[in-house]
């Protein structure tokens, strides 16, 4: 009951965001984008309060879902699955390799000593510092510069129908794997000073050993809490992925949406992650005894 009421919650507050611009202006914004004639700005709970109303009853009408791009209306059971489809591939892929690479970047981390740590976490730091719009369009500009002087395409910066992989996998990667970097590193130096880190040491174990098999099982409860907050920030990356890269992505389509399609799309894209975050902090709250009421057996 707890997660039907969430998801009902959730729900409920995308339809009053899809008709939000209603509240603040008389016409479709995006009609008055088309035909260039004027809006008028002001307060109008009114027509607030109808365009809920036209949203909840278009939702349950499927001859309504639809949305128009550049002028052209599409259904939206026709573009939905192979948008939602594609950007899913770049963004499971992305943080699949953010994983794989802070695993190992903060394994040789905790490893090194010294200078070398110390350079190596300046470098994390400096990673994390930048804009993630500066590494997007650091990524083109280096692709266009070195196409310029070696006349090789390392690869397509945005293409019409094509779908594009390379590139808006390599700029989203990168923000998972500072963040987890970072985090991990900092987790693990919290594990180093405990009771059984110590008592494996004097066992004869290696670090390397005591590192992957004891204190990464350790901190992956912690990890699982910091991942929702490292889901959100390569959501709204991928937006801007999709328009910078031209991406026919499920991005795309959110842009043009409005009303009914807004919240339709925007479920598709949150309900997934949300069931199986939810599903995992369970099994894990079961795997360590706790309760829902944040108790333990």
């Amino acid at each position: 009951m707890k997660i039907i009421r969430k998801v009902l919650f959730i729900f409920t507050g995308l339809i009053f965001i899809s008709a939000l611009p209603k509240l603040f202006y008389a016409t479709d914004l995006q009609y008055v984008n088309l035909t260039g004639e004027s809006n008028s700005f002001g307060f109008y709970p009114l027509k607030y309060a109808a365009a809920i109303l036209d949203v909840v009853n278009k939702l349950f009408q499927p001859e309504y879902w639809s949305l128009m791009r550049m002028g052209k209306e599409y259904a939206l059971a026709d573009v939905i699955g192979e948008r939602a489809s594609y950007s899913m591939k770049v963004f499971l892929f992305s943080l699949a390799l953010g994983l794989v690479i802070a695993f190992i970047v903060s394994i040789a981390i905790t490893l090194a000593s010294g200078m070398i740590q110390r350079l190596l976490i300046s470098l994390v730091n400096v990673m994390e510092s930048l804009p993630d719009i500066f590494i997007i369009i650091g990524v083109q500009l280096l692709v266009v510069m070195y196409f310029r002087h070696t006349g090789v395409l390392i690869g397509d910066i945005a293409m019409l129908d094509e779908e594009i992989y390379l590139l808006p996998v390599t700029c989203l990667t990168a923000i998972p794997a500072v963040f987890l970097t970072k985090t991990l590193i900092l987790l693990l130096r919290e594990e180093e000073h405990k009771p059984y880190v110590e008592l494996a040491r004097g066992k004869g174990l290696s670090t390397l050993r005591v590192l992957v098999l004891h204190s990464f099982r350790n901190v992956i409860y912690s990890m699982f809490y910091r991942s929702k907050l490292i889901f959100s920030f390569m959501l709204s990356n991928l937006f801007i992925l999709e328009r910078l890269f031209n991406m026919r992505g499920v991005m795309d389509l959110l842009m043009w949406s409005t009303g009914h399609t807004f919240v339709l799309i925007s479920t598709i894209i949150f309900l997934p992650f949300f069931l199986l975050f939810t599903f995992v902090e369970l099994r894990m709250k079961k795997s360590i005894g706790m309760k829902e009421d944040g108790t333990y057996a």
